[in-house]
Formats: C-alpha cells, structure tokens, sequence
C-alpha cells in the first residue's frame, strides 16, 4: 500500500469532515452556542490550546464574541497564558473586521 495514497485520502476525509462540521456550525445557531460554550468550559479548566482550537472554528464562521477571543489568545497569549496560538494572517483580519 502506498502510504502518500492514504495519507492523501486521509487528509480529504478530514477536509470533507471539517466541511460539514462548519457548515453546521454557521446553519446551526444551537451548534454554534454549545460550540461556545465548550470553549468556554475548555478556558475555565485551562486546556488552553483545545478552547483556542474551538473559539477560532466559531470565529472562522462569523462568531463575533469567539472571535474577539480568538484575537486576545493569538496576540497575547503567550504572554497570558503561556501558550503559542498560531493564526493565519488572512484569518486575524477576518477575526478582526467580525469581532468590530
């Protein structure tokens, strides 16, 4: 077996997943408030990195308050919490103009 194959085929999965997943995200305002409400969770018991992963789904699908979070984590999180949260350049100005 090839294992580029799978790897590709893999990683299409994970594609059409993350497609679906967000696409029930942004249709579905009771998916975007647990969403929410999981990241917030993940923050109060300091799994940092896991809440930024959820805040910046919600952000990336016009979620204005996660992304306003989002923003605080990637710009100063290191120095607040520790962490590195890596961000896109195209995504920071798309967080910024939703969370305005």
């Amino acid at each position: 077996m090839n294992t580029n194959e799978s790897y590709s085929y893999a990683d299409a999965r994970r594609g059409v997943w993350r497609a679906h997943r967000d696409a029930s995200i942004a249709t579905r305002p009771s998916e975007r408030a647990r969403h929410f409400g999981e990241a917030m969770r993940l923050m109060e018991e300091g799994r940092w990195q896991l809440a930024f992963t959820r805040l910046a789904e919600l952000a990336d699908v016009g979620h204005p308050v996660a992304a306003r979070i989002a923003l605080l984590l990637a710009q100063r999180g290191t120095r607040l919490f520790g962490g590195s949260f890596r961000v896109s350049a195209r995504q920071l100005a798309a967080w910024q103009r939703t969370s305005d």
